[in-house]
């Protein structure tokens, strides 16, 4: 199974622009309720998807179980499946944060776990960060911000299908993973 994060990897950030660097985040501690949290319904109206996610999305999902993992509150799913259908022609099975205690990326990391993920297709670098150490692959979506980032596991990519090369040694690798 691959997942798939979805604001700055599936679908455009806010004015097309990805707003964290990742750093100084701490991995311990309670979420933050604030404004983001709170208009979660509204913010993704009118948004399209990054370029080439679509190709990319349904290239990697004619192989892999494919799942999105994104940190977008419960309360948007209504919103988002209907973005999915409009853009995507499917929704994909979405497994969205219940609560705004639980971080991030707290949730994403937790989730991916019990999913048995192979790989997973994120733009936060703090999350990336830590998903590489929990996962055979972490693709980080090229952004400006999170540029900094290296290391074991974390394969940078400016398209989804830029990956496949590296699905495909993960799919001989774990044959059961697909």
């Amino acid at each position: 199974m691959v997942t798939f994060d979805l604001d700055g990897v599936l679908c455009r950030p806010p004015f097309g622009i990805n707003p964290g660097k990742g750093q100084h985040k701490r991995r311990d501690g309670e979420g933050h309720r604030n404004l983001l949290w709170m208009t979660e319904r509204w913010r993704y109206l009118g948004r399209k998807p990054m370029p080439g996610a679509v190709e990319g999305f349904r290239q990697i999902a004619g192989t892999f179980e494919c799942h999105v993992v994104t940190a977008r509150a419960e309360v948007a799913r209504g919103l988002t499946e209907h973005w999915f259908e409009r853009h995507f022609g499917t929704v994909p099975p979405l497994h969205m944060r219940p609560h705004w205690r639980e971080k991030s990326a707290q949730f994403k990391a937790r989730r991916v776990v019990e999913l048995g993920a192979v790989a997973h297709f994120e733009d936060d670098p703090h999350t990336a960060r830590w998903l590489a150490e929990l996962l055979p692959a972490v693709f980080l979506v090229d952004w400006p911000r999170n540029r900094w980032l290296d290391g074991d596991h974390l394969h940078r990519v400016a398209r989804l299908a830029e990956a496949a090369p590296e699905l495909e040694r993960l799919r001989q690798a774990h044959p059961s993973t697909g």
